[in-house]
């Protein structure tokens, strides 16, 4: 991701400087001045300029309504009632992690016997990497937006342009505790230690910077029923929505599935003969495909992008309930 950086003028001469995010000294390129910029409690805040026009807004929703599994006359039938901008308040931080991960992995390898043998390999993985980490730092209620995706745009320190701005609500020292948890558990992933013997990471904070990003609400109604969805002020794009789903695909979801997931259990049954591991195989297979299209068919009458609370239960809760069943056969083997 770019590096932020705010404009000022210089004091002295009232020449434009560029500050970098997280630095606290800068020379004046035109009068050599050397200023200290200090933020309120070390925390820099600033601002995205909006660059979205309320007809743009409802544009890019207007061509959210035909992408995906919607309701094919949404883009016919969908009328946008009303659409405001306002400013939301995210903690971004950056965090350095430094250190050294140690431990093995395990491959295993079949002669021409049969025979199996795993060995060890050790791993030794040195980690010096910088993370970024961004969270929302008010509640957004239905909103659906939890992280800021783009961090590329004009910013200055203070440009609210009469928008309503929500109030910070949270603290920079949850941010920070959330920074440094999000930004250890990447560094351990990165490093690819499947078996961790041991471990010495140091965690430091770089910066820390308050952004109000502007966000446009676009609320619209379909067969008097209304939804809505939040458009990206500064790039233009949807972050998130609720739109009806298709009856059709619904149905045609469920009779394929149910056709696909019998027909891969009964050929398990047919073929497997007497090996029970053939014939479990080809029912848990059948489950998982029947399991899918289940959850599309009682979740398709509402598509849901974004990062809400209450989102329909997604494919992997399918799967999740079905390795139940799979544990249960098992025990046929």
């Amino acid at each position: 991701m770019a590096d932020l950086s705010v404009g000022l003028n210089c004091p002295t001469c009232g020449g434009a400087i560029s500050v970098p995010e997280g630095e606290s000294i800068v020379m004046c390129q035109y009068c050599s001045s050397t200023l200290f910029i200090e933020g309120d409690q070390g925390v820099t805040t600033l601002a995205f300029k909006n660059k979205v026009l309320k007809d743009g807004a409802a544009s890019a929703t207007m061509s959210w309504w035909k992408k995906g599994l919607k309701a094919r006359d949404l883009k016919h039938t969908g009328k946008v009632l009303e659409t405001y901008p306002i400013y939301l308040p995210f903690w971004k931080a950056t965090t350095r992690v430094a250190g050294w991960i140690c431990g093995y992995e395990e491959r295993r390898r079949t002669d021409s016997k049969g025979n199996t043998t795993t060995e060890r390999i050790p791993k030794e993985v040195m980690v010096l990497q910088d993370y970024v980490f961004s969270e929302i730092a008010c509640d957004p209620g239905d909103l659906g937006i939890r992280t800021l995706r783009n961090l590329a745009g004009e910013t200055s320190f203070a440009d609210f342009e009469m928008i309503p701005t929500f109030e910070a609500t949270t603290s920079k020292d949850d941010a920070v505790t959330h920074s440094k948890n999000d930004s250890l558990a990447r560094a351990r992933a990165g490093a690819r230690v499947p078996h961790v013997t041991f471990e010495r990471l140091h965690v430091l904070p770089r910066a820390l910077t308050m952004i109000y990003y502007p966000v446009w609400v676009v609320r619209y109604s379909y067969h008097d029923r209304m939804y809505m969805d939040t458009v990206d002020g500064v790039t233009g794009q949807v972050l998130s929505g609720r739109a009806p789903g298709d009856p059709l695909y619904q149905s045609l979801a469920m009779t394929g599935g149910a056709v696909v997931g019998g027909l891969i259990s009964a050929a398990g049954i047919m073929f497997g003969g007497s090996s029970t591991e053939i014939t479990a195989g080809a029912l848990v297979a059948g489950l998982v495909v029947l399991g899918i299209t289940y959850v599309f068919f009682r979740h398709g009458s509402e598509r849901v992008e974004g990062d809400f609370k209450s989102k329909p239960a997604s494919i992997g809760g399918a799967l999740k309930q079905v390795q139940a069943v799979s544990k249960q056969l098992e025990g046929l083997r």
